[in-house]
């Protein structure tokens, strides 16, 4: 949805309600004039030319400069995702730091997944590949993780198989797109902690507390006290292993991270004090899932 006047409706009304709006920033007329522009310099419909297009700053800036001015006019609880524009990360910094109700999410991949993986996996690592080689993108990200402006990390986990996204090689525009995650998430976090390149405490900090937080579900979850149900991750931080396709629990059975040395992986899992998981596999009973209800806030920055 790219009509301003609509978004802004939607948004008054979400504002209503207290909870958060999440919002994929994008400019697509932006991302349409690049794509038709690359077409007629005879550039191929491929997996490289769409990440190129679709990793541009400005496609993004604008979608997120649009997206705070109407949070400003609405008030409504604003929660962007993958957030990996240098640009756009600036522009968040200010707002929040000017008391806008907004909340910023990015994805492991964008910082993580550079042009070297793209040419040696190909669409698998399709839509990222040119922001790890953008340095000043990566000086940025990083430094929205130490300062506060990255609040929570995602996923944007999408199970495509590999027949789905081959055809990203004759039209990505008309291909999947995307890759999954959930299997080495949390190892290839861990090794940026041993990397240095953030802290322990940073990491669990974004992907327990603040989620929970952004939810409204916290301190029943992402947090150890008492009260608080019994989740909790168990990791050997200091075991090493090479990532593969083997024994993964995503459909597909793939991963875009196989064949990474890494440091750290967890042990154990824990949810609501029962054991869910151990070693690697999951152990856990089918139906013990729960469904948590998250409470709605005032929304700031009106």
């Amino acid at each position: 949805m790219n009509d301003e006047g609509k978004l802004l409706e939607r948004f008054r009304e979400i504002a209503k309600t207290g909870l958060p709006c999440v919002v994929h920033p994008f400019n697509q007329p932006l991302f349409d004039f690049f794509s038709a522009r690359a077409f007629a310099q005879g550039k191929p419909r491929n997996h490289v030319t769409f990440a190129e297009i679709y990793t541009r700053e400005v496609v993004w800036e604008s979608a997120v400069a649009s997206l705070l001015s109407l949070q400003r006019e609405s008030g409504v609880r604003l929660h962007v995702v993958h957030t990996h524009s240098a640009r756009s990360l600036r522009l968040l910094r200010q707002a929040k730091s000017m008391g806008q109700s907004v909340t910023v999410e990015i994805d492991p991949k964008y910082f993580h997944l550079g042009r070297a993986d793209l040419e040696e996996k190909g669409p698998q690592i399709c839509p990222a590949g040119f922001v790890v080689e953008d340095k000043e993108r990566m000086v940025e990200i990083w430094r929205s993780f130490h300062d506060g402006t990255i609040d929570s990390i995602g996923s944007d986990h999408a199970p495509h198989t590999n027949e789905e996204v081959e055809k990203q090689r004759i039209d990505a525009w008309g291909a999947a797109m995307g890759n999954p995650q959930y299997d080495h998430y949390l190892s290839v976090f861990l090794n940026d902690v041993h990397q240095n390149k953030l802290s322990l405490a940073n990491l669990v900090c974004r992907l327990s507390e603040n989620p929970a937080r952004i939810l409204g579900i916290y301190p029943r979850k992402g947090a150890l006290m008492p009260g608080a149900d019994a989740d909790l991750v168990v990791v050997d931080f200091d075991r090493e292993r090479v990532l593969s396709n083997e024994g993964l629990y995503t459909k597909v059975q793939w991963s875009p991270y196989a064949g990474w040395k890494v440091k750290g992986t967890a042990v154990l899992t824990m949810v609501r004090g029962k054991i869910v998981a151990e070693n690697g596999k999951v152990v856990g009973a089918r139906g013990h899932g729960k469904y948590i209800s998250g409470v709605p806030q005032q929304a700031a920055g009106r």
